[in-house]
């Protein structure tokens, strides 16, 4: 089964923003404060599409000074050659995580929405990884391992190299 894995995040962002507030901070607490998952009851033969997807909404606190982060991870998997539409394969996991720091004063709404999608992102990226890994095993499924978290946009593959990265997956 080969699969190939597209993270979607296409926005442009200044890290000076970020990196404003990560000199403040310190992680408090990582929870999964929701989560969902389905798969397709007949099997997918044949190679897979994966897409991960990561939403962040940024809250604040500023009198008790925390940043709450709360992505939102989805992965859709879809059959390459199929008319399907819908994903044969979903898994959603909110996490929430939280930040303190002595003051937040100086700090703009702009410069924690930036902090949320990297540091935030970068940070809960990990557990993101083990819950998949571990929801993929309990669904049944052969092992999957989700890419590493990376700042920048990897270099362009060309269609040869791909075709011979492909990673082949039997099933038991």
């Amino acid at each position: 089964m080969a699969k190939k894995a597209i993270i979607k995040k296409n926005q442009k962002l200044d890290y000076s923003l970020a990196a404003a507030v990560s000199d403040r901070v310190s992680i408090q607490d990582v929870r999964l404060i929701s989560f969902n998952c389905y798969q397709a009851p007949e099997p997918m033969p044949g190679p897979k599409s994966l897409e991960i997807d990561v939403e962040v909404h940024v809250d604040t606190d500023k009198k008790n000074g925390l940043i709450l982060v709360f992505p939102v991870f989805k992965l859709h998997g879809f059959q390459m050659e199929s008319d399907m539409k819908d994903p044969a394969l979903t898994i959603e996991a909110q996490l929430l995580l939280v930040y303190k720091a002595e003051t937040l004063a100086g700090l703009k709404q702009e410069n924690f929405k930036v902090f949320g999608d990297t540091n935030g992102v970068y940070n809960a990226w990990p557990y993101w990884r083990e819950f998949v890994q571990n929801t993929i095993a309990r669904m049944g499924l052969p092992p999957l391992t989700i890419p590493v978290f990376r700042l920048v946009k990897p270099k362009e593959i060309s269609t040869k190299k791909r075709k011979k990265a492909k990673k082949k997956v039997t099933r038991n």
